[in-house]
């Protein structure tokens, strides 16, 4: 007996049923033909349906308000909306999608095998997040525990971003955090602050989910125009966080946005998107921004190999990768080993450091 439900909205017969023949042994779904019809029976339908599916030949503009009804009424905190497109009208749209509310995207035509291992994805993320959440509690902590598990996972599907990167960010930003309030108490962290600094970093790359496939996973040297293109991520980052609905007076939505949008920002203005200079940078991006080079330079991405650690940190340390606050790289000095120490039982491996340590002013 098939217990799940999905609503689909759609009134194309052929694309209902492909669904049926690719999902409906796993899912009963539940078909509307038009997006009226939809707006006035989803909040009786959201309680019963583990995802809703909305399947056009366009994005239409009747498409664009679902999404932004789906939003405004919180339906997307516990319910992913997935939008099903041709795979022209993906290339061309894309950013609109994710702007207008839409979790996911799938292109038609679809393999049913990867339709299946999709939906069985993001719905079994979303039902772990309601779980570890408590279900429907209002907890801010618990919530934004959920917030950070939806879309991280999110990210891993997209493949922008592996899960294991979004945990190590998280983590080495929370010890950098810890050490920095501990070093530095004139700046105000607390214990708190420094676990919200933390978290916040998992959401730094959110913005990558509106950049074009083709620069994000491009293995080469990108273009002038690309690279532009690319540095747009730390603005449409904010953008998705601000259509989330987040309520930015707390303390960890405001080192989400903050983190999201300034931390490839640089000490000395030579950063981006805004060239702040010195603590014109949020003391939250300052922080995560040395964790971000240093995930990156000792990871292996599509395009380019793992930089050996002991040239890693001479990289950060003497500035080749941009100029850091002083207090932020003399609390990374101070807790490298700490850091180092982590990534070993992470990564299940030994680093191999000479442990040298240039001390930062």
């Amino acid at each position: 007996m098939v217990e799940k439900s999905i609503l689909y909205i759609g009134n194309n017969k052929m694309n209902q049923f492909v669904l049926k023949q690719a999902i409906g042994k796993d899912y009963n779904i539940i078909m509307l033909g038009s997006y009226m019809e939809a707006v006035s029976k989803t909040s009786a339908l959201i309680g019963r349906v583990s995802a809703v599916i909305c399947c056009d030949e366009q994005f239409s503009n009747e498409m664009r308000v679902y999404g932004d009804d789906f939003v405004t009424k919180k339906y997307s905190e516990t319910v992913p909306l997935i939008a099903m497109l041709p795979r022209e009208i993906v290339e061309d749209h894309a950013s609109a999608v994710y702007l207008s509310g839409y979790n996911e995207i799938i292109e038609m035509p679809y393999d049913p095998t990867y339709l299946r291992t999709k939906m069985k994805a993001v719905t079994e993320i979303y039902e772990k997040a309601k779980t570890e959440s408590g279900g429907d509690s209002k907890d801010l902590e618990k919530r934004t525990k959920q917030l950070i598990t939806v879309l991280s996972n999110c990210f891993t599907l997209i493949q922008f971003e592996s899960a294991d990167h979004i945990i190590r960010s998280k983590d080495l930003t929370h010890i950098i955090a810890e050490t920095f309030a501990d070093m530095y108490p004139e700046y105000g962290i607390s214990q708190q602050d420094a676990d919200y600094i933390g978290d916040a970093a998992a959401l730094h790359d959110i913005g990558k989910a509106l950049i074009p496939p083709s620069i994000l996973f491009k293995a080469g040297k990108l273009t002038d125009d690309e690279f532009i293109t690319m540095k747009q991520h730390t603005v449409k980052g904010v953008e998705l966080l601000n259509r989330f609905g987040l309520d930015n007076s707390h303390k960890f939505f405001t080192y989400a946005f903050e983190i999201a949008k300034y931390h490839h920002e640089r000490w000395d203005g030579k950063g981006y998107p805004d060239h702040l200079e010195g603590d014109q940078i949020p003391i939250s991006a300052q922080i995560y921004s040395i964790i971000d080079v240093y995930n990156a330079l000792i990871a292996e991405r599509v395009y380019k190999s793992a930089i050996p650690y002991d040239q890693a940190l001479s990289m950060i340390r003497e500035g080749k990768t941009g100029v850091f606050p002083p207090k932020v790289l003399s609390a990374f000095n101070e807790c490298e080993s700490k850091m180092r120490a982590y990534l070993e039982r992470s990564l299940n491996m030994k680093i191999e450091t000479s442990g040298t340590v240039v001390t930062g002013s």
